[in-house]
């Protein structure tokens, strides 16, 4: 058995999770995710995910934390909406999650038109860009396969795989989740501590070689073009910033008056 196995046997030889119990007292409206970033190359044949709009009382709670709630409990409470069947929704990719949290918001906004509000990196000036659906357009994982394979830092058949949710909680509870070594290290087959100490020492072809297997390995949202109204300085802007997506909010003022009535 390869070290690669020995290290993943518990987590490859453990059933698959079943799905998860709906709250009865919510309205059945889940909405099935077709594309993904990843195009799901690291997730089992057959997984099915979900994910449905914030309720009211989640608006709310995210609204009165004030910014408070800490960035792994605002990531749990954004989970509660994706529900995923044929494995656990922490092996969901990072950017994946990211992706899917921004559809959790703009289904929550119930609109066809959708504003982002960014400062101007040349003259500060606020910026705001009109999007719709049709305007998320994804920069698929460049790797055909999964996991990446290579020989690096002295080790042979080291393999790679995509950052997952699960793996970027455990980096924040270290404190590590902005530290790209380690998240190298996290991602790879070796021991965490092990792989941390030879990127962080890597030199010349196998350095080379963990920035390709970073960019292999890269999935996302295209960032918007947009510019600038004030000085017509053109920039992109990120449409799933995670910091803007796993932190608190309020849901847009564009529910229909047509359900509102006053008096009898």
């Amino acid at each position: 058995m390869s070290e690669y196995e020995q290290n993943h046997v518990e987590q490859n030889t453990a059933p698959a999770p079943a799905p998860e119990t709906p709250n009865q007292n919510l309205p059945d409206s889940q909405i099935k995710v077709e594309k993904l970033p990843s195009k799901g190359l690291s997730y089992p044949e057959g997984v099915e995910i979900h994910y449905q709009p914030y309720t009211f009382g989640e608006v709310k709670a995210f609204s009165q934390s004030k910014g408070k709630m800490s960035a792994a409990h605002s990531m749990d409470r954004v989970l509660k909406g994706i529900h995923v069947a044929g494995m656990d929704k922490t092996e969901l990719t990072f950017f994946d999650f990211l992706y899917i949290s921004l559809l959790r918001r703009l289904s929550t906004m119930n609109a066809i038109e959708f504003k982002l509000g960014v400062g101007c990196p040349a003259c500060g000036s606020a910026v705001t860009h009109t999007f719709s659906w049709e305007g998320l357009v994804f920069e698929d994982i460049p790797a055909p396969k999964l996991p990446i394979i290579v020989s690096l830092c002295g080790k042979t058949d080291v393999r790679f795989k995509p950052l997952t949710v699960g793996q970027y909680q455990e980096l924040s509870r270290r404190q590590l989740d902005d530290d790209s070594v380690a998240i190298a290290a996290i991602q790879s087959s070796l021991p965490f501590d092990e792989a941390m100490q030879l990127f962080a020492d890597a030199v010349g072809d196998d350095a080379a070689l963990l920035d390709e297997i970073d960019r292999l390995l890269y999935h996302d949202l295209k960032p918007a073009a947009v510019a600038c109204g004030n000085c017509e300085h053109k920039f992109s802007a990120a449409l799933d910033d995670e910091a803007s997506l796993i932190s608190p909010f309020r849901k847009s003022n564009s529910a229909s008056g047509a359900r509102i009535r006053f008096g009898d």
